[in-house]
């Protein structure tokens, strides 16, 4: 599995930086939340359960960064999301993040509603 459908780009910002010179790990769980909302789009019912982060190489002022996503696995109340960040060629971080579908009226976990199945699938 070696296609990742989905691409969000983002450049890094001199607020990413930390002191020394470098994007601040915190920022890149932001970069991959925009990602997440480019794949999920206006489909909020789930919550982040888990963010696994590989740094590979580091980022500096001005870069642009490509987050490519794809969904590696679909279960009943929880999906996976694998990432690969990059910029100039290069493997920035790699990346995973686990989400549950939830009913927050509820409180609880629920189904993988088909609509959503259906566009990670794809």
């Amino acid at each position: 599995m070696t296609h990742f459908p989905h691409i969000h780009r983002d450049r890094v910002r001199f607020r990413d930086c930390d002191a020394m010179g470098h994007v601040n790990n915190a920022v890149y769980s932001t970069y991959l939340e925009e990602a997440r909302i480019g794949v999920l789009g206006a489909l909020h019912d789930f919550i982040l359960a888990r963010v696994e982060i590989d740094f590979r190489s580091e980022l500096r002022n001005g870069e642009e960064v490509e987050v490519r996503t794809r969904c590696s696995r679909v279960g009943t109340k929880s999906f996976d999301l694998e990432h690969v960040i990059s910029a100039d060629g290069r493997v920035v971080a790699e990346a995973k993040s686990v989400l549950v579908a939830y009913d927050y009226g509820r409180g609880v976990s629920v189904r993988v509603p088909n609509e959503l199945r259906a566009r990670l699938q794809n």
